[in-house]
């Protein structure tokens, strides 16, 4: 049995090289390869953002670029224009901590506590998020495998526990004081758990983890001295540490022990975990030190707080990314004009940073910004992780920093939903002709088939958005094919909706008079609506 798997050294990280050949490397390797290789990977999506988080985390502690933020900018696009990163700097910041990233160290083993101990121990599908409670649905992991797993999967399970651990009765820790009865009741998940991440990715991973650092936080120019992540703090005990209720800057945050853990190792494998409470954290208000997630006004909390309260905003794993457009893209009024009263909603920090980078010159306009959103959602009580939000969305820069892009990207997207009601609501007046009352179902599928004919042509259309195209023209071009892959939709329902749709019926409606309804009605109807949502598609002819 080893005595040491140091972090620094050993391989451990999932990555794809330039070919898209899988691998695993080390925390330096990482690093000094980051301009070679492809990105991180993860063996779940959200296990790929919290180990692409950490090595952010590291980024911001060895790279610091206090002063305005302008300076910050052109130190910045020194980095970016480099061949590599700033190699000799990270790796000279990770061997003056080489000791803290000792998986298995006795007394400071990372992100565990050493002696943790606690009436029974949490088993490995507590670790393993694909291995969930109950029925196995995200995994194919069966015998040996859900026995043991290597320290290097092991590392990465750890990483990604502190970030999405679901919430629930964890195994009470000796010498915590909130153990009750042998149990540690509820504090919430991971911090990560809390938020629809939006991370911007590049070409490289060198790009990606410079597109990834948001240097325009507010902690960005003072918290070098003491925004400590976990290597830098004291070694936890099993206690919540005391003094530390708030995250005192941004790598803080992105490493946050929200759980006490102890990984129990035999033979260079590890068998079991002991999972316990951390440290607590709320969502509320942390928009100044989180870079990853858009945020918005909660009315509840500001009844409950006072003031003005902003929350992480989650991912819907109903909608394509896509469509969470207008909550996501930064939307600073053009000729500088200001309104007293707070925003209702506000961009991810990372975003805004890159309009900033845009502005200045320093990121080309035309350079096409991957952005992986990822977001955990939680079963009852967010006891258990019940799926993981994972999609993609290729952007020109260009669309993060002009605000008459940004605009035309969010108008489209309601234009679309429009025009997918109006799908939707032929769906139901089909089936009302057709003598249907419950029209719930009909409505649901229609609008699935309206937004998954509408998604890969849209994606397209967002690689348009150049400071140089003609924004009628892009109108006039979205409008138009989503006119004619709807009207297709329509026509496909139509005729599928039976002879008795065709021959109609009378329906009353709670409110208005009682009415005739029949498929060619709904069809003249649809076409109407459908030409309200996109108005510069061309008139059909009569």
């Amino acid at each position: 049995m080893t005595d040491t798997f140091n972090l620094l050294d050993e391989p451990w990280i999932l990555v794809s090289d330039s070919e898209s050949r899988p691998a695993e490397v080390s925390l330096l390797d990482v690093f000094a390869r980051a301009h070679e290789l492809a990105g991180v990977r993860g063996d779940l999506p959200s296990q790929e953002v919290a180990v692409l988080r950490l090595l952010v985390a590291i980024l911001y502690r060895a790279l610091p670029v206090p002063g305005p933020v302008e300076a910050r900018v052109r130190q910045w696009a020194r980095w970016w224009a480099a061949d590599t990163l700033p190699v000799e700097d990270i790796h000279a910041y990770l061997e003056r901590h080489r000791s803290r990233f000792d998986l298995i160290d006795p007394v400071a083993p990372f992100m565990q506590v050493a002696r943790l101990t606690a009436g029974k121990t949490s088993g490995l599908p507590k670790l393993i998020a694909d291995v969930p409670d109950g029925e196995q649905y995200f995994t194919t992991r069966a015998g040996r495998d859900l026995q043991s797993i290597g320290l290097a999967e092991a590392a990465r399970w750890l990483v990604h526990v502190h970030a999405f651990d679901p919430s629930g009765i964890k195994s009470g820790a000796a010498g915590d004081a909130r153990v009750k009865g042998g149990k540690g009741y509820p504090i919430g998940t991971g911090w990560a758990g809390h938020c629809g991440l939006l991370l911007p990715q590049g070409r490289t991973l060198k790009e990606t983890l410079l597109l990834s650092t948001a240097w325009n936080l507010d902690s960005a120019s003072s918290a070098w001295a003491g925004d400590l992540p976990a290597w830098e703090r004291k070694p936890l005990t099993a206690d919540v540490e005391q003094g530390h209720a708030e995250p005192t800057g941004t790598a803080d945050l992105l490493t946050w022990q929200a759980r006490r853990v102890r990984l129990i190792v035999d033979a260079d494998r590890v068998v079991d975990t002991l999972i316990c409470n951390g440290d607590p954290i709320h969502p509320r208000n942390r928009h100044q030190l989180e870079p990853h997630t858009a945020w918005r006004r909660s009315a509840n909390q500001e009844k409950q707080h006072g003031g003005t309260v902003y929350m992480p905003r989650g991912h819907d794993p109903e909608r394509a990314v896509w469509r969470g457009l207008p909550g996501m893209l930064p939307t600073r009024a053009e000729g500088g004009s200001a309104s007293s009263e707070a925003a209702s909603s506000m961009p991810p920090n990372v975003l805004d940073w890159l309009a900033q980078l845009v502005d200045a010159g320093a990121l080309d306009p035309g350079y096409p910004v991957s952005l992986h959103a990822v977001g955990v959602t939680y079963g009852s009580q967010s006891s258990t992780i019940a799926s993981v939000v994972d999609d993609r969305l290729r952007l020109p820069a260009a669309i993060f920093a002009e605000p008459q892009l940004a605009s035309l990207a969010v108008d489209m997207v309601g234009a679309s939903e429009r025009a997918v009601d109006a799908l939707r609501g032929l769906a139901a007046n089909l089936a009302l002709a057709a003598g249907e009352w419950e029209t719930a179902s009909v409505k649901d599928r229609a609008a699935e088939q309206g937004y998954a004919a509408l998604d890969q042509p849209f994606r397209q259309w967002l690689g348009r958005l150049l400071p140089d195209a003609d924004p009628d023209d892009l109108v006039v071009a979205w409008h138009t094919h989503a006119h004619r892959v709807l009207s297709r939709l329509g026509a496909d329902l139509v005729r599928a909706a039976g002879q008795a749709a065709w021959l109609g019926r009378t329906v009353s409606p709670a409110v208005g008079k009682p009415h005739h309804i029949d498929a060619p009605l709904s069809s003249i109807w649809f076409r109407a609506g459908l030409l309200k949502a996109l108005p510069n598609a061309p008139r059909p002819p009569h």
